[in-house]
């Protein structure tokens, strides 16, 4: 019986010792997220503030926000089936061709939800604690302050870059003014319009008077509707369109953002992520794609799970484009679609056996016969 009493204690004795190593295990990692927020935080200000390079080079910064959804796109186990991870592991590769394109002409910085509370001294909202669609509104809110303090263009995540947006921003922000982006218009409006402006991809100078006043609608807005409402009639792109006729706000083209073809048809995801060819402006800055469809349209979900890999290696026409601007040697251009073999250029068998290539010899006659392509 002494034995058994003197097991239990040295069980017991042992569950408290790892206890109380588990908890100053936490202790010791809680110590560790507060000193890596406060290096981050640090980091960022330094960079935004008081890097001297920015002073010097005056860059203007590019936004690109990640949003960082709960999704159960992939799961962190069995258990839990779900994860606030990214899960999209296509726009790596769209985010990857805006750095290389960009990163001479702008200071690029990657945000997120978390961001705003570190670069806007009077932000006070947890975004953790809010769902949408206030969510989504305060992501609005928050872009436009970061645009308004501290200027810039703001990017999708999901746009593939085919060029450098130093020109685009220069051209949009000429003469004091603001621009935004031509878009395949999603809300109410639809019923009239193709296309409208998008304030997801937009661009300012710093304390650009239109810009405050975007800021002070959007908290009016916000005061006013906890819906989903002002998304469903598009409030804020209407707000734009308004200052476009009034010529305050400059507008571009989707032609040159990749929303539109050359016909002025909209580029849609069934476009994207089919094989068929896209007559594409040839100088255009770049392809949006709406991710937002891709994890909506239920059709299309599979294109949200696909490696990096399956995405370059995919048939469809935008894994091309995707992997025409992440090559290394990558120039500006677009894919043109195949056109038939003509007929009077060949090989053609000749007396001596060797096939000759190119126009059907003329001193053999007419009727030399016509070889098959190797590959055919």
């Amino acid at each position: 019986m002494p034995f058994k009493i003197k097991n239990y204690t040295n069980y017991i004795f042992l569950f408290a010792i790892l206890l109380a190593t588990a908890f100053l295990y936490q202790r010791y990692q809680n110590k560790l997220d507060r000193e890596s927020d406060s290096d981050n935080y640090d980091a960022i200000q330094k960079y935004l503030l008081n890097d001297p390079d920015l002073a010097k080079d005056k860059k203007p910064i590019l936004w690109i926000h990640i949003k960082y959804d709960y999704n159960s796109r992939n799961w962190l186990s069995f258990g839990s089936r779900s994860s606030h991870d990214l899960n999209q592991p296509y726009l790596y590769l769209t985010v990857k061709t805006i750095i290389k394109q960009c990163e001479d002409s702008f200071h690029i910085c990657l945000i997120d939800d978390d961001s705003f509370a570190k670069l806007l001294p009077n932000w006070c909202i947890d975004m953790h604690k809010i769902s949408n669609p206030v969510k989504h509104y305060m992501r609005e809110l928050g872009m436009a302050q970061l645009l308004y303090k501290y200027g810039g263009i703001r990017v999708p995540p999901s746009f593939v870059c085919m060029r450098d947006l130093g020109e685009l921003y220069q051209t949009g922000t000429a003469g004091g003014k603001i621009f935004i982006c031509e878009m395949v218009d999603q809300n109410i409006t639809s019923t009239h319009r193709d296309f409208y402006p998008n304030i997801n991809f937009m661009g300012a100078e710093k304390e650009n008077p239109v810009v405050f006043e975007l800021v002070d609608f959007i908290q009016r807005t916000i005061s006013k509707d906890y819906t989903d409402e002002s998304h469903f009639l598009g409030e804020f792109d209407r707000w734009c369109f308004a200052r476009i006729e009034r010529n305050q706000i400059n507008l571009i083209d989707g032609k040159l953002v990749g929303t539109k073809t050359m016909e002025d048809t909209p580029i849609l995801i069934d476009h994207l992520l089919s094989n068929d060819y896209i007559d594409v402006y040839s100088n255009t800055y770049g392809i949006y794609i709406p991710a937002n469809h891709v994890l909506k349209r239920r059709h299309y979900e599979w294109f949200a799970r696909m490696s990096p890999t399956q995405v370059l290696e995919s048939p469809i026409i935008i894994s091309k484009y995707l992997l025409l601007a992440n090559a290394p040697d990558a120039k500006m251009g677009v894919i043109e679609p195949m056109k038939d073999k003509p007929n009077w250029v060949s090989f053609w068998k000749v007396p001596s056996g060797a096939p000759v290539w190119g126009l059907n010899p003329i001193d053999l006659g007419d009727n030399v016969p016509r070889l098959k392509y190797p590959d055919n």
